[in-house]
């Protein structure tokens, strides 16, 4: 492209004729498509399946690595996986040894309202999984806090049903932590099966319907939820957790009920690492990867402090300070998931899926265009599907693609998910070995870790003034999300914010932007009236743009707007003239024709016709008729029409045309021009009536214009 961009006055000349589609698809040989049957479909894409494509297309990583891997790859693999499993981060741009990497995983464990051994769990097996099955070369999957978040919402719901109906005895907690943990594997069994069968039947369109403003306002006030489950850790009381609509209001009126029986060494505990990790992140770091491009890890230094403290100083004897407590070493027992509990949990899985779903795509889709590779979307529906399925019988909650964590393997040189291997492999070795070690970690300091890494969540709220002004139906939808998954609760807020969205989507297509346009004399351009002074009408012609599909929503608010653009009710004109009681012919004919002289002229003669009182908007119309001869209508832009928009369309056509005003169109997409025809239009006067450009159909009724009037 040359430098000095495009010459500011650039002239072109076409001299062709005027086509209309028919016209045009005879001159150069234009053929209608054929629709494809279902079954030759079928036989084609059989015959093109070898036994090798089908075993890479469901092991997609064998294609994978075979296309590019190299052993410089995988020494960059090497690198990334064991910091992956040394650099596990919860969110921010913050990195954290292996110790902490586990405790951070063990603290989505406890956020997703089981032990913290599940989460280490969740970080083992669906990784292991995906490494199979799935396209992306650089997403990390695994724990991920909204998610963790969604997922203790039927825990809690029905762990609190199940502990009311029992009585309280010494197993009591062991009981409701076992029922808890079957709500959990089967909310993540479901919501795989709902991702696979996404994948298996191509619904992954289904995902463009969480917009970013709805998964911002969502997320954010997610964080909130977030931080009250974490209000019993940091300040070492046992608040009642609430279900139902209303929960996050009531959770923070509970936690005012218990506020007196706040333990003091716990607190000290929690406003200790949250200062300090603040601090860091927000003061020191910054300064310190500004010069290293590497933060000073102190998380690990306030973790391993903090451990030790509580383990010689026994803060749990004797000060009443929550720990971990005793992890089981080595991999877990295959549970089966509670199939009676489906009916209890199914729309909560199901947004379970939509979300982790949603970002897993978005991930996979981002990092693919920055490496300059394609996924397909599909098959990553269809692995992270499979990674909760199997995930499932190991104790693992609902499993996705984590942001911060992916970015920092992206950075750390990852080059496929061998990468993903080599971590899962160091933490086999940490389950197996390590795991006794963890047991003095305070619950609050994983808590204060879950608080401090929500800052960036939370700071989404900075979105809003940013959305306002680009966008205000964005912003709506933003709040509404926020306050619906606030005072509502979380599955339901995302109910309330996709439905909002979608009754946004339907008012925007409703109103579409629909204008009459003008010719800009000397050219082939046509714009806006009101927006161009030298838009100018063309005498007996009204070119009319409407810039949205036509619908059941907005197919009358359209048949209103060409009755009031044109200026004549066609239907009340032909009731009328029908029924005239008497016609006075003029002494001139010549006196009111105009300067087209066209048969339009016929219609401005002057009539007298017995018409109500009541109808004085009527009686202008039959006293000055139009001079109007053709109505030309834009509607390239119509991506679909639906059989009431058709219908509509179909009786203004005919109600024109019983007062001698001609439709025309500009070329339409082919499903437009199907639906017409099943309505009633045949193929023949559809393609008459249709023109290849704007400029065609203006060109066409102008030279009908000049044409004498028939006699």
């Amino acid at each position: 492209m040359p430098s000095e961009g495009i010459p500011v006055e650039l002239d072109y000349n076409i001299a062709r004729r005027v086509f209309n589609v028919e016209d045009f698809r005879t001159a150069y040989n234009g053929v209608h498509k054929e629709k494809t049957h279902l079954l030759p479909r079928l036989k084609q894409s059989c015959r093109s399946f070898s036994c090798r494509n089908i075993v890479s297309y469901i092991l997609p990583f064998y294609s994978i690595l075979a296309s590019f891997y190299t052993l410089r790859a995988f020494l960059h693999d090497v690198i990334a996986g064991i910091t992956m499993s040394i650099l596990h981060v919860p969110q921010g741009k913050v990195s954290f040894p292996m110790m902490f990497g586990l405790c951070v995983g063990m603290a989505y464990g406890y956020l997703a309202g089981l032990r913290p051994i599940n989460g280490l769990y969740t970080s083992f097996f669906p990784p292991l999984v995906y490494f199979f099955f799935g396209t992306s070369r650089h997403i990390s999957v695994g724990t991920f806090s909204v998610v963790a978040l969604l997922s203790a919402a039927p825990v809690d719901r029905l762990a609190a049903k199940f502990a009311d109906v029992n009585v309280t005895n010494s197993s009591t907690d062991y009981v409701v932590y076992d029922h808890r943990l079957k709500v959990a594997i089967t909310v993540t069994l479901l919501s795989g099966l709902f991702q696979f069968l996404m994948g298996l039947f191509r619904l992954g369109f289904l995902m463009v319907y969480i917009s970013s403003p709805l998964l911002g306002g969502f997320t954010c006030a997610s964080a909130l939820h977030v931080i009250a489950s974490q209000l019993n850790a940091l300040f070492g009381v046992k608040m009642k957790r609430t279900v139902g609509p209303g929960i996050l209001p009531l959770d923070f009126y509970n936690f005012i009920l218990v506020f007196k029986k706040t333990n003091v060494a716990t607190v000290t505990i929690s406003v200790i690492c949250i200062t300090v990790l603040a601090v860091f992140k927000f003061l020191i770091n910054p300064k310190i990867e500004a010069k290293i491009h590497f933060p000073f890890p102190v998380e690990v230094v306030v973790l391993i402090l903090a451990t030790t403290i509580s383990h010689f100083a026994q803060l749990n004897q004797r000060f009443g300070v929550r720990i971990v407590g005793s992890l089981p070493q080595g991999l877990p027992k295959p549970v089966l998931p509670d199939l009676s509990l489906v009916p209890s949990i199914a729309t909560d899985s199901v947004i379970v899926s939509f979300v982790a779903l949603a970002t897993t795509v978005s991930l996979a889709k981002l990092y693919a265009s920055k490496a300059v590779y394609d996924v397909k979307y599909t098959l990553e529906m269809n692995a992270l599907g499979l990674a909760n399925i199997v995930g499932s019988f190991f104790q693992c909650h609902a499993a996705s693609g984590a942001l911060a964590r992916t970015s920092v393997s992206y950075c750390a040189g990852m080059k496929s998910q061998v990468a993903s291997l080599i971590s899962c492999a160091v933490l086999v070795l940490v389950l197996t070995v390590i795991g006794p070690s963890l047991e003095s970690v305070p619950m609050c300091v994983l808590s204060s870790i879950i608080l401090v890494s929500l800052t960036g969540i939370l700071g989404q709220i900075m979105d809003v003034p940013k959305l306002l002004r680009s966008s205000v139906i964005d912003a709506i939808v933003w709040i509404v999300t926020f306050l619906a998954t606030v005072f509502i609760d979380v599955p339901l807020g995302l109910i309330t914010g996709l439905v909002f969205s979608l009754v946004t989507v339907l008012c925007r297509t409703q109103l579409s932007t629909s204008y009459e346009l003008g010719h800009i004399k000397d050219t082939d351009l046509y714009e806006c009236r009101t927006r161009y002074a030298t838009a100018e009408r063309i005498p007996g012609i009204v070119i009319l743009r409407f810039g949205g599909p036509l619908y059941y929503a907005n197919s009358e608010r359209f048949q209103n707007w060409v009755t009031e653009t044109v200026g004549v009710d066609a239907n009340k004109v032909y009731k009328e003239l029908q029924s005239k009681t008497t016609v006075a012919a003029p002494t001139n004919p010549s006196q009111d024709k105009c300067s087209c002289s066209s048969k339009c002229c016929y219609l401005s003669q002057t009539l007298e016709v017995a018409v109500p009182e009541e109808e004085p908007s009527l009686r202008t119309q039959l006293a000055n008729p139009t001079s109007v001869r053709f109505i030309v209508l834009d509607i390239s832009s119509w991506t679909f029409i639906d059989i009431v928009g058709a219908h509509t369309l179909r009786d203004i056509i005919r109600s024109y045309k019983s007062i001698d005003v001609d439709l025309l169109f500009t070329k339409y997409q082919p499903q437009v021009r199907t639906t017409l025809h099943n309505c009633g239009l045949s193929s023949h006067e559809l393609d008459k009536m249709c023109f290849v450009t704007l400029h065609d159909a203006v060109l066409y009724a102008r030279s009908h214009l000049a044409a004498p009037p028939p006699v």
